[in-house]
């Protein structure tokens, strides 16, 4: 969990790019080679994902509550 100041109309993509500024081996994570956010990733804006709202460019809104999921997987397959 890590806070991050967003000033007034700031976007999500402005929020990625602080991001990136303070952690920089997120890029590879969250962008593919095309500089497109990886289909695997979500960023949930009160629970709901941005790209149904607005996508990136979109303008966070105040007391926002952002979240960002990477892909998640593991576990055992059951056997028989």
């Amino acid at each position: 969990e890590a806070d991050l100041a967003v000033g007034p109309g700031d976007t999500f993509r402005q929020m990625i790019d602080e991001m990136l500024v303070r952690w920089p081996g997120l890029q590879r994570e969250l962008f593919d080679a095309k500089g497109e956010l990886r289909s695997n990733i979500h960023i949930f804006l009160n629970g709901r994902d941005v790209r149904y709202l607005g996508g990136l460019d979109m303008p966070i809104p105040d007391n926002a509550d952002v979240c960002i999921f990477p892909p998640v997987g593991g576990g055992q397959a059951r056997r028989k």
